[in-house]
This record gives structure tokens, sequence and C-alpha cells, in this order.
């Protein structure tokens, strides 16, 4: 089997997972983040699909370990559900992914198979993080390094030898979280979109995987990828391709994953480089506070790395950006 090759790996260990699925109109993402972010507890994670095609919010996020039991309580508190909740995971990033859908597929690929035990997956602009349980982490590095070739590392050894003894270097380094508004490196909105979600059972994943690959073929990018495991042989799958690709990829997932519904939107994408995300708490509650003012539901949203990537209806890409910039700065070549 040809490798992909891939610039880097990284890893966040001590990480704790929550996730959760309830009805949508009940899903209460903003007061969530809102409240985490008061607490000054950094969200180093973040995954939302509004709805899943069954009328069911499906969301997941990340924290260092000491915020766990207080993220867990807002969780509950403000959708009456009981997460999950994981207190030793640890977040797999992987890049740069240049929007391949091939380099998704494999992803997927990996996740459907029996040795990685996935909770979560996120997409930025340029990585690809997968939560995994920490007890799951070497079966996880050898499944990425059996998929992926890493110039700089030729096997899981010399990744781990350069890596040891230098877990501070891969730490978040802390920024100024006070800022009446949030400065960015730059903001991309993608019009144009489709949001294909669905459920399948993590068995699934292998042929929804080999129909990203054929996809890739196409020429097609692919700016935004999601999924949660709350279940653990149930996934939430959310993915956007350009919608000028609609019946290519409709006849992709034909081919390779009849039995899995298929339900594509019209959509468009808001993309945030910059500040590194899990470095900064609030931010994700500054996001969602600032959609909700204006009485938008984003379809999906995935905080991860360095990036946030917000998936909106297509009509509500223009007041999107105008919510956005009052509590983020954007810089004046993206107004």
């Amino acid at each position: 089997m040809t490798k992909i090759r891939l610039g880097g790996i990284k890893i966040l260990e001590g990480r704790s997972y929550a996730g959760w699925s309830c009805d949508k109109t009940r899903s209460a993402l903003a007061d969530i983040c809102s409240h985490i972010g008061a607490e000054r507890i950094n969200l180093c994670q973040v995954t939302h699909m509004a709805d899943d095609g069954r009328g069911l919010s499906s969301t997941s996020l990340c924290t260092e370990s000491a915020g766990s039991f207080t993220s867990y309580f807002f969780i509950k508190l403000a959708t009456g559900m009981e997460p999950q909740l994981r207190r030793d995971t640890t977040i797999l990033s992987v890049f740069p992914h240049d929007r391949r859908p091939v380099v998704m597929g494999a992803l997927l690929e990996l996740m459907g198979r029996d040795d990685m035990q996935p909770l979560a997956l996120a997409s930025s602009p340029s990585a690809v993080s997968v939560v995994v349980p920490s007890d799951n982490m070497k079966a996880t590095i050898d499944s990425i390094f059996g998929a992926f070739e890493f110039p700089s590392y030729g096997s899981p050894l010399n990744w781990e030898t350069a890596y040891v003894g230098k877990e501070e270097l891969f730490k978040d380094v802390v920024g100024s979280y006070e800022e009446k508004d949030i400065k960015v490196y730059g903001v991309l909105d993608l019009p144009g979109l489709d949001l294909w979600n669905m459920v399948a059972n993590r068995a699934d994943l292998l042929q929804i995987g080999t129909a990203l690959k054929e996809i890739d073929t196409l020429g097609a990018k692919m700016p935004f990828l999601l999924a949660d495991c709350i279940d653990s042989q149930e996934v939430v799958l959310g993915f956007c391709l350009p919608t000028s690709q609609r019946e290519s990829v409709r006849k992709a997932l034909d081919a390779h994953a009849p039995n899995i519904a298929q339900s594509p939107q019209d959509a468009a994408g808001v993309f945030f480089h910059g500040p590194h995300f899990g470095d900064r708490y609030r931010i994700a509650g500054a996001l969602t506070g600032s959609l909700q003012s204006a009485g938008i539901q984003p379809l999906a949203l995935s905080c991860a790395v360095h990036s946030i990537s917000v998936i909106l209806r297509a009509q509500d890409l223009p007041r999107g950006l105008e919510a956005i910039k009052t509590k983020f700065h954007v810089p004046k070549d993206n107004n």
C-alpha cells in the first residue's frame, strides 16, 4: 500500500473529553462555552453538528483534565443530559492535509478499524486532530504510521525518540486573554459548499473513506470534516465539498457506501486562522455567542489546533461575518 506523505505529527496529552447528543433545540452550545470561558478553562478542541439528520445535535469538547468536572457540570445543567466523560485522553494531529479528500478518507478508514478507538475528529484548514483514550495512543500512532509517511520520521520509534524529552515544546503557549476584541491573523469565507452529514456505524467508515479517496481523483478540495463517536459503534459525520461536485460526490458515496443516508445542504464556511485556539479560553464562547445574538444557528463547527471552522447556511454567510466581527478583530484586508 502506498503511504500518503504528510509533514508532521503532534500530540497533546493530559486532556479530558466530554461528548453528548441531545434534541437539537437543547444543545445550548453558546451557553456552555460561555460558562466554561468564564471559569478560565481552555477548550482544546470542540466539534458540533447542529442536526445529524434525526433531529439530534452532536457535540464534543476537550479540556485539560483539571477542568473536566466543571465542564461536565455545565453540560448537564444546560442540556439535562449526562455526557460521556473520559478524563485521560490524548489529541493526535497530523498536518498539513491541503484539504485533500484522500487524507480524510485514509483517516476515516483507520477510525473504522478495531485497533483505533476514536472519540472525536476535528479539522482545521491545516491539520486534522483525533481524540483517543490515552491507553489507545500506541495503537493509534502505529496505525497512523501505517497509512502515512512523515519525511522527518521514518518510523514510530524515530518519532518517539524525537518527541520524548521535548514535550514542553509541544504544549500550549498561553496568550493574553483579556482583549476586548479577540485578534485573529485572518478570516476566510468560502461560499458554494455542500455540507454532507450522515450517521454511520464505525465499520461503515471504511467504505466512506474509500469513497473520499475516489472523490480525491476529481481534484475537489475538502475544507471541513468532523466526526463524533459518542456511541462506541455509531459515528456522526459531517464534511464539506464544493456544490459544483454534488453529483460526483453522490455517485461515489452510492458506489461505496450505498446504505448510508446522505443529506447535502447548501452551505458556506468561515475559517479563522490563529491565534492558537487551544491556548485561549473564551474564544468558543465569543464565537457561538456572537452568532446566537444575531439569530444564526451554525450547521457545524470544528475548533482544532490553531483554527476555527464554522459552517453556516449559505444565506447566513453575510450576516454571520458581520456577527463575528462584533467579537473578533478581523484584519483590514479581510474586510
